[in-house]
This record gives structure tokens, sequence and C-alpha cells, in this order.
């Protein structure tokens, strides 16, 4: 479903005035163990010009007092101000006991299976609004199952992607515009 020619890749992160926020979003596995599903965080700038930048991929196979710290320490290291949680089985139980303690987190309940959710996410890798690093120790995994999606033993760090990529997950995107930026910048101040 992604294309290997649809990738843009950077060397280098936009300034801090080209970002408008850092999105992390969270596919949890119900269990840990070596015969489970993994859980995955995939972190992401997103720009003004909305562009989504992939800057880190957290993957494990963990137990829930596990995966609860996890969210918790990546959160605070990337200082996300949106965390999207998939709403279901240990995600729900996040989100529950987290809401109070880490900003920004939400449930998420996906809508359709796993391969609709990644045709609608897919526009976005062909628009070239998808940007994936140059080098990272995480990258040879990542993209191994994303280039074989649906086809792949394992999704989920599929499955985070998609979820990030959807417009619907960040409704108030297609709200901020140059101009709305603009209206609320503080005035200079004037001298009399």
């Amino acid at each position: 479903m992604i294309k290997r020619h649809w990738i843009v890749r950077y060397t280098q992160l936009p300034a801090a005035w080209e970002r408008l926020l850092t999105l992390q979003s969270w596919d949890t596995a119900s269990k840990g163990g070596p015969e489970n599903d993994w859980s995955v965080c995939t972190t992401w700038i997103i720009t003004r010009k909305k562009q989504w930048y992939l800057v880190d991929v957290w993957r494990g196979r963990v137990d829930y007092p596990a995966l609860k710290a996890s969210v918790r320490r990546l959160a605070e290291h990337w200082r996300a101000h949106r965390i999207l949680v998939e709403d279901g089985g240990a995600g729900t139980a996040l989100v529950h006991e987290l809401r109070g303690s880490v900003a920004g987190i939400i449930a998420v309940k996906p809508e359709g299976d796993k391969a609709s959710r990644m045709a609608v996410a897919s526009a976005k890798f062909e628009a070239g609004q998808v940007l994936l690093p140059e080098r990272a120790p995480w990258l040879s995994d990542l993209e191994a199952e994303l280039f074989v999606f649906p086809g792949s033993r394992h999704d989920d760090q599929c499955d985070s992607i998609s979820q990030a990529l959807l417009d619907r997950n960040i409704s108030f995107m297609p709200l901020i515009t140059d101009a709305v930026i603009a209206k609320f910048s503080v005035p200079a101040r004037r001298r009399w």
C-alpha cells in the first residue's frame, strides 16, 4: 500500500517556528511476551505546512505496568502535545488511568479495518507530506513492515502510523492556518 518511491527523507528537523505540535500515536498490545503483538508508539512533529516528520518509534513487548511507565516517559521526553491511544484493551485502561497525569492523552476508536485506515493515510505518503529520517536505529524494522503491509506478520507499527495520519484524529488541523496563527500573535508594544 505504501510505495518506496513515495518516501521523502529528512536529515534535519524543521525549525522551531515551523513546528505546530508533537504528536504520539500508540497501538497497544494486551500483554507482553515473545508470542504476543508489540506495543508501538510513533512520535511525530507536525509542521504548519501539514508535514508529518516521524522522529521516533518505540516498540516493546511489555506488561501493563511497564507499558504505562513507557507512555509517561515518552510523553515527557518528547513533550508531546497530543497522545493518541487506540481505544481497546490495554489502551482503554491506559487512557483512563493516565488522563489526569499525562496531558493531551485521548482515546481513539478505530473505524474500518486496518487496510482501509492505511489506504486513507497512504494519500499523505503519496503527496510527500510524510517524512522519514535518512537514518535511525528503528528505521529498517519499520520499513520492513511498512512496505509489505498488509502482508506482514506484525502490523503494529503500521497501525500506529495510520492512526497518527488520519485527519479526524487531529481534527483541529484544518482550522490552523497562517492567518489563524497571525491572529493570535502578540502585537509589538507601542511606545508613546
